[in-house]
């Protein structure tokens, strides 16, 4: 098992360590020694930087150095250092370490330590080590703090004993030698890497299709809530202002979403500062427009074209670039300047746009633009009558109550469990303690962003800088109260899992309590389990099928799966309209139990639940059903996962939407599963998993269609399950696990189409076969005979095949059996069996008959 390092971190914010040793005071969002101001620490980043002393870091670095006392002798790569540091934090934070954990398997400590050795090379390569000290003129205290790396030609060194994901190790094997590598950190973690040639003018990107979309570089000084911020074209301008002690971040080629600007304009002031050209200047004026009155458009001397080239060739200082950022006009301002040397029709319509920027501007701001405009021969009662007609628009369009339509670009997610390619949410319910000393149970969204955002009556929320519309209002209830307030405060704080040892978990537990056939039928009910948290993201999503005689484990598997399914709900005798709204609203996994009743047409009450289980299975199938006194119809979102537990099997409609788990009585002594068993630790771990792990589960289902050749029905069932083996074998290290499932699944395909048998099922024929020997007309077959014969050739004892209703269905399948082939009597069914068919069937599907010895 591995130490997770990032709970650790986490758990330990910097500037708490930092200032148990230096007296710190806070400069807007960083802190700054007391006594030494070149100690600067960035709660945001994670990180620590002495600049005096050359050090820089993360809390780990900081205990090694300071409060260990290994001052410049501290080495990160040395396990032995590293392991006392990590024991220091982890006692500090109050986290038990597990004897015989491995902080080297965890991602976090392979991650950093890529990042390490692309710094080594670097600093070991003099043709690099020149190229960003002279030609890009950063002292070396601003590449160690920016964790610059360089690409070598021999990339194994890189990679040896480190267990990075897969998708690091595509990144590495793809990037160009020659280049240097910038460092992509978010909240502390790796999330992307970047490269710029030293020799001529190339860059690289890795493909989309191992790391997603190109990411924004972030300085080493840039923190979210920072006051101001500096927005640059190229990585290399990000890292100069960082030399002059300035917060800046790179959109290095990209597109500015919307999410950016949302997060953009979360500072007081960004100075948005792209490249010194006439095509960057103009897309200055564009992003500021966009930004608002947040957005300043700083001036570069004439003859630089971009911030590095203003530190290398201008000699720039620290303080003549902070002159030049205090003297940066707002968008409206340099807009005005621009409207200046307008005429006519065009003049007019600038004008116009300017006055639409005026709404929202307080006093000051306001005298400012009358006297500006002033200088345009726009003033006194033009100026008035402009602003309050503008102003009157305003108010109308504000006040106008007629809805929009929701465009395609705002997803509609479900609240209870949803799912883009970029955000993730889960709804809880938490116990509030109102200000009258009562308590409310009140809905709330967990994100994968971390964020824990209270759910009022608006369905159209922000998220990531994004709109999101949620499909129903869910309500507070006890039954959304299955993740721990304490567990999702450490979710909030950035603490992770690791894939392996949350399907361990899961696995674990189905095996210690059940006895299954096979290892592979535990591994698809684990899989099946942990994919109720992700199943929202699939079209379709299986039921799973448990087949077997009583005694069989059944009701054991719904037990153990109980409290740790998402949301799940068992019954033996679900009401349709309760169902109907539960699933609508929460999005419950519903176990039920004797399901094979529900196929029964003379059972009027089932009608409801056959519905709901006929389109349950898939998206965009709801149920309509006629609500309240007036029947108005109302669509029911009954998508949801659903485990059937049966003695004689499911008709051929529902079969067709299960993977199905033939149970068996055990001949061994299995524990019984403990009834006060709650599973909250294990549910928090596949939350936790579900809200970070998303990305990976999403590229396998829609992104990697290679990763089996099902077809049609099988490809629907069987892909979400296909998509997770993946996810856990890659990222997870269960060896093995994408091999079983896709072979389960090609089989099942066969089965299901047709060109192959069940074990049960080749035993029928074999049995019928022996039974009809030598006859030439029809053979009345005794069901309970049949079934002993069966039991015999599969090495059964006949107790453990149950009663004899799974006969008749094997028959009927295989074409054996019309409805007049059949009659009861005191021992029993009988079933009329023609043995040239029998024979016939054989034939097709490659068969071996039996030959018993006397």
């Amino acid at each position: 098992m591995s130490i997770d390092l990032e709970q650790i971190r986490s758990a330990n914010p910097i500037e708490q360590i930092v200032g148990e040793k230096f007296a710190l005071k806070r400069q807007g969002t960083r802190f700054v020694g007391v006594e030494h101001d070149s100690l600067v620490v960035t709660p945001q980043t994670g990180q620590y930087y002495w600049n005096s002393k050359g050090e820089y870091g993360d809390a780990f670095d900081f205990v090694g150095r300071h409060l260990l006392n290994y001052s410049t002798g501290w080495n990160n790569r040395d396990a032995t250092m590293f392991m006392e540091a990590l024991r220091y934090l982890a006692q500090r934070a109050g986290i038990d370490i597990e004897t015989g954990n491995d902080f080297h398997k965890s991602y976090a400590w392979a991650e950093r330590q890529l990042v390490q050795r692309l710094h080594e090379v670097l600093l070991a390569t003099p043709a690099a080590l020149d190229y960003v000290t002279k030609t890009r003129g950063w002292q070396l205290a601003t590449v160690r703090s920016a964790r610059l790396g360089f690409m070598p030609q021999d990339k194994r060194k890189l990679l040896a004993d480190l267990n990075l994901p897969d998708k690091w190790r595509d990144v590495i094997a793809k990037f160009p030698a020659g280049m240097i590598v910038y460092i992509h950190l978010e909240r502390g973690r790796l999330v992307y890497l970047s490269g710029r040639s030293i020799e001529g003018k190339r860059h690289y990107n890795p493909p989309r299709e191992i790391l997603g979309e190109r990411r924004p570089y972030y300085n080493h000084l840039y923190s979210a809530d920072a006051e101001r911020a500096v927005l640059v074209e190229g990585q290399a301008d990000a890292i100069t202002f960082g030399e002059w002690g300035i917060p800046a971040l790179a959109i290095a080629g990209m597109h500015v979403s919307d999410e950016l600007l949302t997060a953009l304009r979360q500072h007081r002031r960004l100075f948005v500062a792209l490249d010194n050209t006439p095509d960057a200047m103009e897309k200055n004026r564009d992003i500021a427009r966009m930004l608002g009155a947040t957005a300043f458009i700083p001036r570069l001397p004439e003859g630089v074209k971009d911030a590095n080239d203003w530190l290398v060739q201008g000699n720039a200082s620290a303080d003549v670039v902070q002159d030049v950022l205090n003297k940066a006009r707002t968008w409206l301002q340099s807009e005005i300047e621009r409207v200046a040397f307008l005429v006519g029709l065009e003049r007019k319509d600038a004008v116009r746009e300017l006055f639409t920027h005026a709404v929202d501007l307080d006093e000051m701001e306001l005298s400012e633009f009358r006297s500006a405009l002033a200088k345009l021969g726009i003033k006194g009662r033009v100026f008035n009558d402009l602003l309050k007609a503008v102003r009157a628009k305003t108010e109308k369009e504000e006040t106008d109550d007629m809805p929009q339509i929701l465009g395609d670009d705002i997803p509609l997610l479900s609240p209870a469990l949803g799912f883009q390619k970029d955000v993730a949410i889960v709804t809880v319910s938490v116990v509030e303690r109102t200000k009258d000393k009562k308590l409310n149970t009140q809905p709330y969204l967990v994100t994968s962003s971390r964020d824990l955002v209270r759910l009022s009556d608006e369905q159209i929320i922000a998220l990531n800088g994004k709109e999101v519309a949620l499909r129903v209002m869910p309500e507070g209830s006890d039954f959304l109260m299955r993740w721990r307030f304490s567990d999702i405060q450490r979710f909030l704080k950035g603490e992770t899992v690791e894939p392996g040892q949350v399907f361990a978990a899961v696995h674990d537990l189905f095996t210690q309590y059940v006895d299954f056939r096979s290892e592979v039928e535990s591994a698809i009910l684990a899989l099946w389990t942990i994919g109720t948290y992700f199943y929202t993201m699939f079209p379709a999503y299986p039921y799973l099928a448990l087949n077997g005689p009583k005694n069989s484990g059944k009701s054991t598997v719904m037990r153990v799966m109980q409290p740790l399914a998402f949301n799940m709900v068992s019954t033996s005798d679900p009401t349709g309209p309760s169902m109907f709204r539960l699933i609508h609203y929460t999005s419950c996994t519903v176990g039920i139990d004797e399901a094979e009743r529900y196929h029964n047409p003379k059972d009027p009450g089932m009608q409801q639940i056959r519905q709901l289980l006929n389109s349950g299975y898939k998206q965009g199938m709801p149920a309509i059903r006629l609500i309240g006194e007036d029947m108005k119809p109302q669509a029911f979102d009954v998508y949801s996962p659903k485990i059937l537990a049966a003695i004689a099997g499911l008709e051929d409609i529902l079969a067709s939407r299960c993977i199905a788990i033939p149970m068996r009585r055990t001949d061994k002594k299995m524990p019984s599963f403990p009834p006060d068993f709650d599973g909250a630790a294990i549910r928090h771990q596949m939350y936790t998993l579900a809200l970070t792990a998303f990305p990976y589960v999403h590229t396998n289902y829609f992104d990697r269609p290679t990763l089996h050749t099902l077809h049609n029905r099988s490809s629907e069932l069987w892909s979400p399950l296909v998509a997770l083996a993946a996810f856990f074998e890659e990222q997870g290290g269960v060896s093995g696990l994408l091999q079983a499932i896709a072979t389960a699944a090609e089989t099942d395909e066969q089965i299901s189409q047709g060109k192959a048998l069940s074990e049960r099922e080749e035993a029928v024929l074999q049995a019928l076969e022996l039974m009809t020997r030598g006859q030439q007309n029809v053979v009345w077959i005794k069901a309970a005979a049949l079934r002993e014969k069966v039991a015999r050739l599969i090495g059964q004892p006949v107790e453990k095949m149950g009663d004899t209703q799974w006969i008749g269905h094997i028959l009927k399948r295989l074409h054996l059996l019309d409805e007049v082939g059949r009659k009861r009597s005191m021992e029993g069914m009988s079933y009329a069996v023609k043995p040239l068919d029998v024979v016939d069937m054989m034939r097709r599907y490659d068969v071996a008959m039996i030959y018993e010895s006397r």
